[in-house]
């Protein structure tokens, strides 16, 4: 800061007198001067806004307001030059801006910088006027520090910048509604509905339904569930700029903590292509499905006829073999013993191979199956496991099943030889269980063992086909099957499937 010299430099302070004043310039004056007592003294010193008086390029009255945002003592501003204390680059405007009020060409306060003692930069909103101050002209000037005013806009600024970056990096379109009226919208409306977010603002909301009933009903649903919770979604049908339906996810939340002001913001999501291709999938899913289970139908039917010819053909023949060979062991000689021990032989090989022929006929289609029902097979199984396997299998049958569906009775009884084979294979069990019962109206079949306990990941691994394949065999029922694991603990496996209450007694 300069000291003050005899020629000060001009500065943005640096006043010119007014053309209007100049005829009255050696004139007495009739007002009374500034401060010319205690009283006008002690108001501005009082003042909550800076108060100066500048006469022949000085300060000649400084209040403490401008001491204090400036950073300077009375004395040392009397003794300054009045524009080094304007930050360089708005000198020229200020000073512009103080001769144009002077001249009443500017009637509003005017803005700039000021530098305080310690280099910090402040923000000066000011306003002068003409004055005479001790019989001379001179300028009164009034200014207010916002600086915190304009840090506080300038931060306001940022963060609206901020808001607007993330409403726009938002992937979906997000409008903000009052009264059911378009406040704010950020770009990708565009996208997903043919709108530039400008034509939306203060249209009605209706714009995006596609009739007066869907707009009744679905303002209806979330406006009242957003009267007890904060965020409400539903799927929206709507309609684009153009016309063309869309189907969108929505989502709506309250803004403020009730509904009372109707303020709202929703998002939109456009699921129809997401929609369109899950369709597809599923019917995909389910032809698969309905093939999967006609192919299993028919390959049990041709089980069935192989078990069958099997057993007539293969077995009647056998059995009249065996007749043969008994006859024609009766009519050899005791002379010939070694043709004797022959036939014996044959005789015995025969009844082995007739005892295969069962087993292979009742492994494609256990005929207890069809002819007993399915307990009966479950009994059958259970039985046979235990005698070829060594394993001790108990089975608990507690239903009575004459009005099963066929093709469900096998069903189930497929999955029952998939489990025992996987308790055979992998599961290094000493015990297992088979339970049969009805409950709450559906037919449950329980398999478990005391073996090592499946994994999660075994459950979940894709090419575990046998267990896919026995949740694809009561999927036509509606039926469920879960698997359930501990380590060292065993696995149980629950098939469970509805039933009407007139396929099955209790």
């Amino acid at each position: 800061m300069k000291k003050k010299t005899d020629k000060p430099a001009a500065s943005s302070l640096e006043i010119t007198e007014h053309p209007h004043h100049r005829h009255r310039e050696n004139k007495p004056s009739t007002k009374t001067p500034v401060f010319h007592d205690d009283l006008y003294k002690t108001l501005a010193d009082s003042a909550q806004v800076g108060v100066y008086i500048l006469q022949d390029k000085c300060f000649r009255y400084v209040n403490p307001h401008i001491q204090e945002y400036a950073g300077y003592t009375e004395e040392e501003m009397l003794n300054m030059d009045p524009p080094s204390i304007i930050h360089p680059a708005d000198r020229k405007m200020a000073r512009k801006n103080a001769i144009r009020m002077l001249k009443g060409q500017r009637f509003s306060p005017y803005e700039f910088r000021i530098l305080t003692k310690d280099g910090r930069v402040r923000w000066i909103l000011e306003t002068v006027k003409s004055i005479q101050y001790q019989g001379q002209r001179a300028v009164l000037g009034n200014s207010m520090n916002t600086t915190e005013q304009k840090e506080a806009r300038s931060r306001l600024e940022e963060l609206e910048a901020l808001e607007a970056s993330i409403l726009d990096a938002i992937p979906h379109a997000v409008i903000g509604l009052h009264n059911r009226l378009f406040i704010f919208a950020n770009n990708a409306v565009e996208r997903v509905f043919g709108w530039r977010p400008e034509e939306l603002i203060g249209k009605n909301v209706r714009l995006l339904y596609r009739n007066e009933a869907d707009y009744d009903e679905i303002a209806r649903l979330f406006y009242t569930a957003l009267e007890t919770q904060r965020t409400f979604s539903t799927e929206f049908p709507a309609r684009r700029k153009d016309g063309r339906e869309i189907l969108c996810t929505m989502k709506a939340s309250r803004i403020g903590e009730t509904l009372r002001e109707r303020r709202i913001v929703v998002t939109y999501e456009d699921i129809t292509e997401q929609k369109r291709a899950q369709q597809e999938l599923e019917t995909s899913r389910e032809q698969l499905r309905n093939l999967s289970l006609h192919l299993q139908s028919i390959r049990e039917e041709e089980r069935t006829r192989i078990a069958r010819e099997i057993h007539d053909e293969l077995g009647q023949s056998l059995t009249a073999l065996k007749m043969d060979i008994s006859w024609l062991g009766h009519r050899i000689s005791e002379t010939n013993p070694a043709l004797q021990k022959k036939t014996g032989y044959m005789s015995k090989l025969i009844d082995g191979t007739i005892e295969t022929v069962h087993r292979i006929s009742s492994d494609l289609r256990p005929g207890l199956l069809d002819d007993l029902g399915l307990v009966a097979a479950i009994e059958w199984q259970t039985q046979d496991f235990e005698r070829r396997c060594g394993l001790p299998c108990r089975a608990e049958l507690s239903i009575e099943d004459e009005n099963i569906d066929r093709q469900l009775a096998t069903a189930v009884f497929r999955i029952l030889q998939e489990t025992l084979t996987n308790v055979i294979r992998h599961a290094g069990a000493t015990q297992v269980t088979v339970r049969l019962f009805a409950k709450n109206a559906a037919l449950v079949l329980e398999v478990a063992d005391n073996g090592r306990g499946v994994t999660r990941a075994q459950i979940d691994d894709p090419r575990s086909f046998g267990l896919i394949g026995m949740r694809e065999r009561v999927h036509p029922w509606g039926g469920t099957v879960v698997i359930e694991g501990k380590e060292n603990q065993g696995t149980r496996v629950t098939v469970t499937v509805p039933l009407q209450e007139r396929m099955i007694k209790p």
